[in-house]
């Protein structure tokens, strides 16, 4: 059995990983800001592998980062792995007519919030036997460049940047860097950006997270970004 932290653990892909990865007997500490989302996947895995850790990126002070470190190595001692899956995707817009405060909201829940993540969790993750794994979930269609994407776009291609640059200071570590670049698939949130499009045709949720799940638990390669 392995332990693992997942980000927007209660909907989306971070259900369908979080189911998959409980069927397969691990422990997974659900981390999402939704408490009725967290409360009825709780009780819908019924299971003792899974703790609830409700806490707002947007919202969350360096304490509450260094709180989550001090729980995590009190309850379990270690990760085997984090996945940072957590991410707004707000309505396209262009630049001059952003809102600003939603810029700093999505830039602090995406990219931020990350780094945070990322440097409360590394010590728990060195003290997994053999260390841990790291991933981070990114957007294919950024790297097309597209218009209107805006803070979401730079809060993506930003965090494939901390990725790749955490790799090579791990490079003498134990740890592996990953990172998912996921093509489109069907959520409600995408739905709402798309309506027009057939969600029928695009991969399930389940089929991403079974993907992800297949090459993650397979033994280390080596410690570099490695994607997914």
């Amino acid at each position: 059995m392995q332990t693992y932290l997942i980000t927007g653990a209660a909907q989306g892909l971070g259900k369908s990983l979080t189911t998959q990865l409980v069927q397969q007997g691990h422990q997974v500490i659900l981390l999402d800001k939704n408490l009725k989302a967290l409360n009825a996947l709780y009780d819908e895995l019924d299971s003792p592998l899974t703790s609830l850790y409700p806490m707002d990126l947007l919202g969350a002070t360096l304490n509450d980062y260094e709180a989550l470190q001090e729980n995590l190595q009190q309850e379990f001692g270690f990760l085997n792995g984090v996945i940072l899956n957590a991410a707004i995707l707000p309505a396209f817009t262009q630049i001059d007519q952003f809102d600003c405060q939603q810029w700093y909201e999505i830039i602090q829940t995406n990219l931020n919030a990350n780094v945070h993540l990322i440097q409360n969790t590394l010590p728990l993750l060195m003290n997994a036997t053999g260390g841990g794994k790291l991933l981070a979930v990114l957007d294919e269609s950024v790297k097309k460049h597209p218009a209107y994407y805006g803070a979401y776009g730079v809060s993506k291609a930003g965090l494939e940047q901390l990725m790749i640059t955490l790799a090579e200071e791990q490079t003498h570590s134990e740890i592996d860097v990953y990172t998912a670049l996921l093509e489109p698939f069907a959520t409600s949130n995408r739905g709402r950006l798309f309506p027009g499009e057939n969600p029928m045709k695009l991969p399930m949720p389940d089929d991403i997270a079974q993907r992800i799940l297949a090459q993650l638990l397979e033994n280390k390669a080596h410690p570099s970004v490695q994607a997914l």
